[in-house]
């Protein structure tokens, strides 16, 4: 004999069921009164008796593992619940209960046909409605299932478009930093040690940052400080850098290194194209119930750079806030007031857990 495995039924979903009881006991007392041409009142209390004790024994049934003995069951409960509920009905009518015991065969007969017929309708629109709902629980914990697959081959993706980040970004960064330390070090020791000092201090930022899904917007900020240090080390001093932070978003969550790549295509694609004074503004503000970070060079403008990006960092940066934010975040790339290029990135500001 095999054991069937099934869930318990919490105890609620009894209650829950109650209702449909009564309505079921009282069409099947009006079906009663056709039937027998016994009075309403009488074939209702009969009824919401024999049928709240078949229900009552029904309970058992949906605990135990072996389809035979579910069977037995049901039938031993369903007498005893025919029976009892007889029993109880007379009662009830002021007769003693012993008396329900004596009428004739034939409406024994009667009364267990009928009743068998009700029990078994009652019992399986109730074990489908249970079955329905077994069914609609198990798709929802498959959807839950499904979206916990999905949020984890996003964050694998992320993590991968971080790894891809971090492989455009720092070979060629380092080579180029290392050779100016490599040029400083005989003419200049102060500049080389300060250079080496900032470049030490991106590095550990960096490491952390690879080490954790989010960071705060105060530590990318201080990640970048120190990028754009080594940058305006590298360029002689003619880059300036301009930071304006609202306090309110300090400490606001965001994917690591997610503005780095914006503030490499500023030097690479504008600054590094344009001689004289350079700038570059970054700002963090919140407006209109969104948050806008914004990266704003006076470099050479768009389109006009001689030098081709891959596009791999602005399509990394995409993809993170999507992973992050969904549809309601969006980067774009335009013209600054002035010349130059302005990178920005917006965000609701409930989802990035800020109050507008």
């Amino acid at each position: 004999m095999k054991p069937c495995t099934r869930t318990p039924v919490p105890p609620r979903h009894y209650l829950q069921e109650l209702p449909l009881l009564l309505v079921f006991n009282t069409v099947f007392a009006a079906l009663w009164t056709t039937v027998s041409g016994s009075g309403f009142g009488e074939a209702l209390v009969y009824s919401q008796c024999i049928g709240g004790l078949c229900y009552l024994s029904s309970i058992p049934i949906r605990y135990i593992r072996y389809p035979a003995l579910k069977f037995a069951w049901g039938i031993a409960g369903g007498a005893l619940g025919v029976v009892g509920g007889m029993m109880l009905a007379t009662a009830l009518r002021g007769h003693p209960a012993t008396a329900a015991l004596t009428q004739s065969p034939y409406a024994w007969r009667l009364t267990f046909g009928f009743s068998a017929v009700a029990f078994a309708l009652c019992f399986a629109f109730f074990w489908w409605r249970e079955v329905a709902e077994r069914r609609s629980a198990e798709l929802a914990a498959r959807a839950a299932q499904a979206d916990a697959a999905r949020t984890e081959a996003e964050r694998a993706a992320a993590s991968a478009q971080l790894a891809a980040l971090q492989a455009q970004i720092e070979p060629h960064f380092l080579f180029n930093t290392l050779a100016n330390l490599r040029s400083l070090i005989g003419r200049d020791p102060e500049l080389a040690r300060t250079l080496l000092d900032r470049l030490i201090e991106w590095l550990r930022a960096t490491l952390q940052a690879s080490r954790t899904p989010h960071t705060t917007l105060a530590a990318e900020f201080e990640l970048l400080s120190a990028y754009l240090d080594i940058q305006r080390i590298r360029m002689g001093g003619r880059l300036t850098v301009e930071t304006r932070v609202a306090p309110a978003l300090r400490e606001l969550q965001l994917p690591p290194l997610l503005l780095q790549p914006l503030v490499e295509n500023a030097i690479a694609h504008g600054i590094e194209q344009k001689a004289g004074p350079a700038h570059i503004a970054l700002l963090a503000e919140l407006r209109d119930g969104r948050v806008r970070l914004a990266v704003t060079d006076n470099g050479v403008g768009l389109g006009a750079s001689n030098t081709q990006g891959t596009g791999l960092g602005l399509e990394n940066v995409q993809a993170r806030l999507a992973s992050c934010f969904g549809d309601d975040a969006r980067l774009s790339v335009e013209s600054a007031p002035g010349g130059g290029v302005c990178a920005s990135i917006e965000i609701p500001a409930d989802r990035a857990g800020v109050h507008a």
